[in-house]
């Protein structure tokens, strides 16, 4: 008999009914114990029923349920022993504070949810596919054809999403957990003795070719977020490794789970996700740059304004796009310390990007120290690689207690201590430094760390946390606004083994009256790309173009008109007809010159950052 309660939760989940009929049963009294209680392995009486302290600890099951179960795809597709219960009334896990929504036969290995599938829904799924289904396919069973035909498979988390992605076409199966797909080898202890696995019931389902595509939850809590990357990393390459194409799927929110998603914006916009699910390498990628700590100010403005920052925050994280006031704000952050007498200490990657910071927040960059009439007593700015004591800085972490750390565009700053040939020779004597600078100023009594960059992650908190060994919990602020399409770059990406293309292109740009704004990797004459031939280059070309060269060589040289312009970009920039620039601006200046420049070029060669890329061609 069928629980009425219990059919509208799964067609609340979008389940077909049929679906529904051929896996689910209601469960009244004590007939649970019969679908639960079937180990070897649990304690039993003489006669052989389980132990009178097990019915007392289960006895909530009596209040009755639902059961689930599939096929087995170890014993030839028959129907599974094992499945999971859902009690009306749960036991609470008092440890975690909340209830157990599902129970499992205790004292046994989880397994997966191969649902039964009614013809309607088989043909579906085949027409999806395209993969027709023969007599002799129909002697067996939806999931044999499955297998047998290497058709995509699903993997999500929990047997009513897979009802859910099956009603919708998909072929899907469901573990009972995030990490039920695999398991690894360990001593009684519980140490790790050997590789992970996949469990026996998706090894099945991992044959050379087949399609492996992953739709966990979509969750808010940051813990579960690491969780869920961790569990889908593992499993994943484990599929891979059998030779499996795998994706994952993402769900944009508000809703959860894919049945709440497909329930709320129906099954042709999933197939939309489907088709723009991303390969597990890309996925990886991109949720290294995940931000999934808790927001503590949360605003979406074309520009952050003033923001309150509690007083006692001691670790700030700042996120917010390109071009949207970040520097404005921490320049309103500095002028309120040095009000208060305490000292701030901006560091950055770049020289001419400090200046350019210490120029606006009004104090010295560390070569103008000794011009200060205050010296460093307010603090000063530097770059990374001068974070120790044998640079001109002779920077000691011991000097330096309740004040201001400013970590501007902290993602670069942070990848070129760690990467950076500059830092190369003294990179220990760095990380030292900046370890206890940031122990010094994260645990005295006043004392603040403040990280910003467009593309703030998990990464850069988590080193800076690990790094000063404190588990000061951040303040992240986060603006949501983003640029419409009214402001959107249009992006042209030149294929091919060097830029000759993307050059030929900029040559017709520039000889049609177009006035770029040209980024390079590069500056070195030998770089065949680099600044100085492109400048050789144009010259030649159009002899009567007003080309402006910023390098590491040009912005050192008194006499060249890029000497020190970073100050001064605005208005100098608007003088030339061509601007070629090196990384030594790629990221930290504002240039507010608008419309004078006709499009933005970059070659971008080697090894760096992806992030660094975009901020270099966001400058205008």
């Amino acid at each position: 008999m069928i629980h009425f309660q219990d059919l509208q939760e799964w067609q609340d989940s979008t389940v077909d009914e049929g679906i529904f009929n051929l896996n689910v049963r209601s469960l009244e009294g004590q007939t649970a114990y019969e679908y639960l209680f079937y180990s070897n392995k649990l304690k039993r009486t003489n006669t052989g029923i389980v132990s009178r302290g097990i019915i007392n600890t289960y006895a909530f099951l009596e209040h009755g349920g639902w059961w689930c179960s599939g096929v087995d795809p170890l014993n030839n597709w028959e129907p599974m022993l094992w499945g999971c219960f859902k009690p009306r009334r749960p036991r609470i896990d008092f440890e975690k504070r909340k209830a157990i929504k599902y129970e499992h036969p205790p004292k046994t290995e989880t397994r997966i949810f191969l649902l039964l599938v009614p013809d309607h829904i088989w043909q579906k799924v085949s027409a999806r596919y395209g993969i027709s289904i023969t007599e002799e396919d129909k002697k067996r069973s939806f999931w044999h054809w499955a297998w047998k035909h290497n058709v995509p498979i699903i993997i999500t988390e929990g047997a009513k999403k897979a009802g859910a992605l099956l009603t919708a076409g998909f072929a899907a199966i469901a573990l009972p957990g995030i990490y039920g797909g695999y398991r690894t080898l360990k001593d009684e202890e519980g140490n790790q003795i050997g590789k992970p696995y996949l469990i026996p019931d998706l090894q099945c389902f991992a044959t050379l070719g087949r399609e492996i595509y992953f739709c966990f939850d979509r969750d808010q809590k940051q813990k579960t977020i690491r969780s869920v990357n961790k569990a889908i990393e593992k499993t994943g390459y484990l599929f891979t490794q059998s030779g499996c194409k795998v994706r994952v799927i993402c769900l944009p929110g508000p809703e959860k789970g894919v049945d709440d998603f497909i329930m709320a914006h129906g099954a042709e916009t999933f197939d939309v996700l489907y088709q723009a699910a991303k390969l597990l390498e890309s996925w990886q990628a991109q949720s290294f740059t995940e931000l999934t700590y808790p927001t503590a100010i949360k605003v979406n403005r074309r520009y952050l304004g003033d923001i309150s920052i509690p007083n006692d925050a001691k670790l700030v994280a700042l996120k917010s796009a390109k071009g949207t006031g970040k520097t404005q704000l921490l320049e309103a952050i500095v002028s309120k310390a040095l009000a208060a007498n305490k000292w701030v200490l901006v560091i950055g990657h770049r020289v001419q990007l400090v200046e350019a910071l210490c120029h606006r927040f009004g104090i010295p960059y560390v070569t103008e120290i000794r011009t200060e009439p205050s010296g460093a007593a307010l603090g000063y700015g530097l770059c990374i690689d001068s974070l120790h004591p044998g640079s001109q800085a002779r920077f000691n972490a011991e000097n330096w207690h309740d004040g201001v750390v400013i970590l501007d565009e902290c993602e670069q700053v942070i990848w070129h201590a760690l990467n950076s040939s500059t830092c190369q020779t003294e990179r220990v004597a760095i990380l030292k430094q900046l370890k206890s600078l940031l122990y010094n100023v994260l645990h005295s009594s006043s004392g603040q760390v403040y990280l910003a960059d467009a593309d703030l992650s998990d990464l850069s908190i988590d080193f800076v946390r690990s790094l000063s060994s404190t588990n000061v919990e951040p303040c992240i602020v986060v603006n949501e606004w983003q640029p419409g399409l009214d402001e959107c770059w249009e992006v042209y990406n030149y294929q091919g083994k060097d830029p000759s293309g993307l050059v030929e292109a900029l040559e017709k740009h520039i000889a049609g009256g177009g006035k770029p704004f040209v980024v390079c990797s590069a500056q070195r004459a030998k770089s065949q790309w680099g600044t100085r031939t492109l400048e050789r280059h144009f010259n030649k070309l159009f002899p009567r173009k007003q080309i402006l060269r910023i390098d590491s060589e040009t912005i050192a040289d008194p006499s060249h008109p890029a000497y020190v312009c970073v100050t001064n970009l605005n208005i100098i920039l608007q003088l030339y007809d061509i601007v070629l620039a090196s990384p030594s601006i790629e990221t930290g200046v504002s240039l507010d010159l608008k419309g004078h420049f006709t499009s933005v070029w970059g070659i971008f060669q080697g090894v760096q950052a992806e992030s660094s890329a975009r901020q270099a061609l966001a400058r205008l």
